[in-house]
């Protein structure tokens, strides 16, 4: 049996991480924290075997997490997830022993090869096949962890890879700030170029228009949320970008087929 706790400052997080965790079964959740001093203590008192940390939280975030759990020679494996698909964060996060880099909104199945990645890597620590808190003595790890590195610095966007800079900056953009009230002439400007052209270039890039991928995006999340929350729809479109509850029916039933109360009924029917 593994012991984990998880440090985010954003509830829904949490508790959509937890859906996910829950149907490992050889996982306990053994505490939550919603900032980094509170997480560090939790972190000292518990001593989990495994700590999802957000990157940036109220107080202190993951890296100095990161950074103390290793000064105080604590035994936790732990995995960074964050909204911030930025190689810098992932790099140092590799440098103070993280096992794993898991961009929100993160899918099941790469929360569960980071968990998996963490489980071998205990498993290791325990026959003493393994130097404890070395990452690099652990076979296969750190080429892991620089694979997902590698990732973020072409763009964490679902499949979509490009090398244009003005299109990388749009799409980390989109990905940052989906729930806010964004456009491709507002990004256009922040990108210093015209308007039309950005969007042009994106399609092109991209291979669908600008308003399209970013409805594709807001829908993923609310699905997501749907699934693995029990929060209100009204807070789901919120969260997902949309000011307007019926507005944001409208669109998910046209895309999806179903109401968005139908679709987590029958998600959750299934399971």
């Amino acid at each position: 049996m593994y012991r984990a706790v998880i440090i985010d400052d954003e509830k829904w997080v949490i508790k959509s991480l937890i859906a996910i965790l829950n149907k490992h079964p050889n996982l306990e959740i053994v505490g939550e924290a919603y900032n980094g001093p509170s997480g560090l203590d939790l972190i000292t008192r518990n001593k989990p075997d495994i700590v999802f940390i957000d990157i940036k939280m109220p107080g202190f975030g993951g890296l100095e997490i990161l950074q103390k759990v290793n000064e105080l020679d604590l035994p936790s494996v732990c995995i960074i997830i964050s909204g911030h698909a930025e190689f810098a964060y992932a790099q140092k996060a590799m440098s103070q022993n993280a096992i794993g880099y898991c961009l929100k909104p993160f899918s099941p199945s790469e929360i569960n090869d980071a968990l998996d990645r963490a489980c071998r890597i205990i498993e290791e620590k325990r026959s003493g096949s393994a130097e404890a808190g070395s990452l690099s003595k652990t076979p296969g790890i750190e080429n892991n962890l620089m694979n997902e590195i590698n990732s973020l610095d072409s763009i964490s966007a679902g499949s979509i890879s490009t090398e244009n800079e003005i299109v990388k900056k749009i799409l980390a953009c989109i990905h940052k700030r989906f729930d806010k009230n964004i456009s491709i002439q507002q990004l256009a400007q922040e990108c210093n170029v015209n308007a039309n052209y950005a969007s042009q270039l994106f399609n092109q890039e991209v291979g669908e228009k600008f308003n399209l991928y970013l409805t594709k995006l807001r829908l993923d999340k609310a699905q997501q949320l749907l699934r693995e929350t029990n929060l209100p729809v009204s807070n789901i479109a919120s969260m997902s970008g949309y000011n307007d509850y019926f507005y944001f029916a409208k669109v998910f039933k046209k895309s999806i087929g179903m109401t968005p109360k139908e679709y987590r009924s029958q998600e959750r029917s299934n399971t």
